[in-house]
């Protein structure tokens, strides 16, 4: 066979293992089995008491992994579940070698079954779910409202994924069509957008909420401020933010651990942003080190 002839055989080969993967994959694991059931007696589902991570997923594997883990060992441990992260690696290699080769993966760990009542009990095995979805990208650069609803105070499970997601809920009811919601707290302080966390570039400093009573610490801001605003000889600090802030604001972007950076171009009353270079640079920076935010 020649070169030509191989590659080619090759290239249609790999072409119909993805066809075959993506037409055939199962798109749910409860504790390592294929199905989507889980008992009504599960914790999770009674009372939120769980937590779980969104994950990119690019030619079959997870970029971000080890920081998703990292934040889901520290969160069980606040919320006194039971996490083997060796299990849920193993379950999620399994996983992953079923589930098409790009798109979204999403782990919920919950406190698995329990008796009745709110009290946990030490001796539940936790539960496992591991999901697939396709990949839905949105706008390439976002309009924000700010929500009327505001996030409650709690130093406790503040910064936490946890299952619990009325809020976020609650203030999706509000929006415009082609808006996304950016929350306050209850003290009119900017906390983060409906599923993603902000920074803003004020006076040539980054800058970003405190999640310190509210809100949700997310991967990527952990990414951005460890890896990718240094690899730039930048800084992102965390503040109280109140909204005079993103008013004379000079870039504002939102991020995900799905998506990456968006830009956010407007702030429903409070301004516009049309150039953004060093958001820019910081997408150019983060698709460098992490391809699946390449595009």
């Amino acid at each position: 066979m020649s070169i030509v002839r191989e590659f080619a055989y090759l290239h249609v080969l790999a072409n119909d293992i993805c066809f075959n993967r993506t037409m055939s994959a199962v798109s749910c694991f409860v504790d390592g089995k294929p199905g989507g059931a889980i008992p009504v007696s599960d914790r999770g589902f009674l009372y939120g008491h769980g937590l779980f991570e969104t994950m990119r997923l690019l030619q079959g594997e997870l970029p971000l992994l080890e920081f998703h883990l990292a934040r889901l060992g520290e969160d069980a441990r606040k919320l006194s579940l039971n996490c083997d992260l060796d299990r849920l690696r193993l379950e999620l290699m399994d996983s992953l070698n079923t589930f098409p080769v790009q798109g979204v993966v999403k782990l919920i760990l919950t406190a698995g079954d329990g008796r009745r009542g709110y009290r946990p009990h030490g001796e539940s095995k936790s539960r496992c779910v591991i999901q697939f979805f396709e990949l839905e990208r949105g706008p390439a650069i976002h309009r924000l409202q700010v929500c009327d609803y505001r996030l409650p105070h709690n130093p406790v499970l503040a910064g936490i994924k946890h299952l619990n997601r009325l809020d976020q809920v609650t203030a999706a009811a509000e929006l415009a069509p082609g808006c996304d919601g950016l929350l306050l707290d209850q003290e009119g302080k900017v906390i983060e957008a409906l599923s993603s966390n902000i920074f803003v570039l004020s006076e040539g400093q980054w800058l970003t909420p405190s999640l310190s009573k509210a809100g949700v610490s997310g991967v990527m801001r952990t990414v951005l401020k460890r890896e990718i605003f240094p690899a730039l000889g930048l800084v992102a600090t965390d503040i109280e933010m109140d909204l005079n802030v993103l008013r004379a604001a000079q870039e504002v972007f939102i991020c995900n651990a799905v998506v990456g950076i968006t830009p956010v171009a407007e702030v429903v009353g409070i301004g516009r942003w049309s150039m953004t270079p060093q958001t820019e640079l910081l997408k150019t920076k983060l698709a460098e080190q992490y391809l699946c935010f390449s595009a």
